[in-house]
């Protein structure tokens, strides 16, 4: 047999079964995307009972957002945005990686202000 026809032979069959494969994983994906989506639709439905109360955990939630955007927080980003922007400059990291961590930093210490502000309590 001809080793070129071979060769196409070969590479067709893994070309439709890497297809098939990635095709499978798209569908499962995306149907657990969707489960997720409205198992969380369906929870946010129910309000709790009227001897059921959620301070405590809206108390350490609030608590936890404190802990990541307050001192402690600010200051483990900026070292860590220091770190980066030394590594980008010596060549050892991308510029364009430290401008999505930076984005992200920025995200992070944005996410309670932009809350406030999208539930109407913010100025």
């Amino acid at each position: 047999m001809n080793p070129i026809v071979l060769a196409v032979q070969t590479a067709v069959l893994y070309g439709s079964v890497a297809w098939s494969s990635m095709a499978k994983r798209k569908w499962v994906g995306n149907a657990a995307i969707v489960l997720a989506a409205s198992l969380i639709m369906l929870v946010s439905q129910y309000e709790p009972a009227a001897a059921q109360n959620l301070d405590a955990l809206q108390n350490a939630a609030d608590r936890l957002v404190q802990f990541f955007t307050g001192p402690f927080g600010r200051s483990v980003g900026a070292i860590a945005f220091i770190g980066m922007f030394l590594a980008a400059a010596f060549g050892y990291w991308s510029w364009g990686a430290l401008l999505r961590v930076g984005g992200s930093l920025a995200g992070m210490f944005a996410a309670a202000e932009l809350v406030d502000f999208l539930a109407g309590s913010g100025s």
